[in-house]
């Protein structure tokens, strides 16, 4: 009987096609016509220095509970089930940078060979999640499979810096939903998890040195990320091989720091009607010493070299009508332009003295003197010309425009139901339209701006438009059949509902998510 339903079980799984379940797609796959049932005692063994890795022992016990979230009630012989895979990892190293190695190769060639090897951890941890892909839990027969053996992958992002931006300024997001954000991006093989810790509405960050930038900032006394917090949050994201991308932004949308040090930004009482026009104060010291200590203290706890200095929409026209300002602009033959360029001149010293990699929003590209760009990346958020200009300019680069998750209605306003605009952003090739420069563009970032998401909304107004996204980040230029990549994208929303993480559908049909 067993036998038999072990012929009924493969009849069934070999309809279904490999090629429908995995996102993003890798960059090379090859398929047969085999089938094999997954023993439910399956079990991962680590080889290589890579097994004494900590972080891999934890992923591996996940990804353990993950690949049989249903039960399986009926055994199957040992000898037709797979029961194991072996992952190979030539590295224990577990400093992650960009373009750390993500690549690996994954075969299933039958019951008795299933291996994953990578040169690195991080690239293990990729090909798991590709292999947790691979299983199929047919519910009818509550059996696992796996279809279309010998399966042979070989994989390798397109693009290294692969980003999610949270704005936790606007709302304030729980360390917990953070982490969870974290965790669902890991799934979709991001890599980058862009923190816009600051903004107008609020600063939520603690900064020891300045206590009431939180203490007046936040929007309640609970409603701040302690340092102990951030480290915390930075930790978990290594394990899943994301990197950490802390932002404050300045000069502009400086009103919630002016809340705690009133003299760091400029008094201009005509644009205080809406919140985000408020600057700092570029023309005193003591905004260049609390940018400094506050850099300072982050460094301590970040592990990666890049910091985020904001830059964008800065409304300039405030510091004319500060009369502190236009004396100090016009004792050193400056506008309001020069006044800004003069900003982050000083801040790129900052940077540089810290050992830290300064990113901006294009806006500070588009200063009439933005020499000090030389070392540093631009994100691009508003047309593709400017990414264009900037990779012609030889200044690295990343894309967001098109990519803003926030609004329900892209420019394009081609679709009916916005959950339907993960279409132009999967369309959003960030190549078109440059024909030099390419290797300035290091990849992009989704940006998820948070004025109308609550932290019990945020999952399901990311996932799975961000999924588009990641597959045009990770996956080949030729990768773009859109018919396609809608049912990968929606079996992968699956998925993550399956493993209790709020998302949606794209179209109809049927999610299982355990019997009732």
């Amino acid at each position: 009987m067993k036998l038999l339903s072990l012929f009924v079980l493969i009849s069934i799984i070999s309809s279904l096609c490999v090629c429908h379940t995995l996102l993003p797609q890798p960059k090379s796959i090859s398929v047969g016509t085999d089938s094999v049932v997954v023993d439910s005692n399956f079990n991962i063994d680590a080889t290589g220095p890579g097994a004494q890795s900590q972080i891999l022992k934890d992923r591996i016990e996940e990804y353990k509970s993950l690949f049989f979230l249903y039960p399986s009630e009926e055994p199957v012989e040992p000898t037709y089930a797979l029961s194991s895979l072996t992952v190979d990892v030539q590295s224990a190293e577990e400093n992650l940078i960009l373009n750390s190695d993500e690549s690996y190769t994954l075969s299933v060639e039958n019951a008795k060979s299933a291996s994953l090897s990578s040169n690195t951890i991080w690239g293990a941890l990729r090909g798991l999640e590709t292999f947790s892909q691979l299983i199929v839990y047919n519910y009818s027969t509550t059996s696992y499979s796996i279809p279309e053996l010998p399966i042979l992958i070989n994989d390798a992002p397109r693009f290294p810096w692969r980003g999610v931006m949270l704005d936790t300024a606007r709302h304030f997001y729980p360390v917990k939903t953070i982490k969870e954000f974290i965790r669902t991006m890991f799934f979709s093989k991001f890599n980058t998890f862009h923190w816009h810790a600051i903004d107008a509405q609020s600063f939520p960050f603690e900064i020891k040195k300045y206590p009431l930038l939180a203490e007046k900032g936040a929007y309640c006394p609970w409603c701040i990320y302690t340092q102990t917090e951030i480290k915390d949050v930075i930790t978990f994201a290594k394990g899943y091989g994301i990197r950490v991308v802390i932002e404050f932004d300045g000069p502009g949308h400086a009103a919630a720091i002016g809340k705690g040090y009133k003299e760091l930004v400029a008094n201009c009482p005509n644009y205080e009607h809406n919140i985000n026009n408020i600057p700092l104060d570029p023309t005193q010291q003591f905004t260049y010493d609390v940018v400094n200590d506050m850099w300072t203290e982050m460094s301590e706890l970040i592990e990666d070299r890049y910091i985020h200095y904001g830059g964008d929409e800065v409304v300039q026209n405030c510091w004319n009508e500060d009369s502190k300002i236009k004396q100090w602009m016009e004792d050193n033959n400056m506008n309001t332009g020069d006044l800004n360029s003069y900003y982050f001149e000083k801040l790129s010293t900052i940077a540089k003295d810290l050992n830290l990699q300064m990113v901006v929003w294009e806006e500070v590209f588009d200063l009439k003197n933005h020499d000090f760009l030389t070392n540093a990346i631009v994100q691009v958020w508003r047309d593709s010309a400017t990414l264009k200009g900037v990779v012609e300019a030889k200044i690295k680069a990343l894309l967001s425009y098109g990519w803003y998750l926030d609004r329900q209605s892209p420019d394009s306003k081609s679709h009916y139901e916005w959950i339907d605009t993960w279409q132009d952003m999967y369309n959003n090739e960030p190549f078109d339209g440059i024909t030099s420069g390419t290797e300035y563009i290091l990849g992009g970032e989704a940006a998820m701006w948070s004025e109308q998401v609550f932290p019990t909304s945020l999952q399901t107004r990311v996932w799975p438009r961000a999924c588009a996204i990641g597959e045009r980040l990770w996956s080949q230029k030729d990768v773009t059949d859109i018919s396609d990549a809608k049912i990968r994208i929606n079996q992968h929303s699956c998925r993550l509902s399956q493993r209790d993480i709020p998302t949606s559908p794209l179209y109809p049909g049927f999610c299982f998510t355990g019997k009732p």
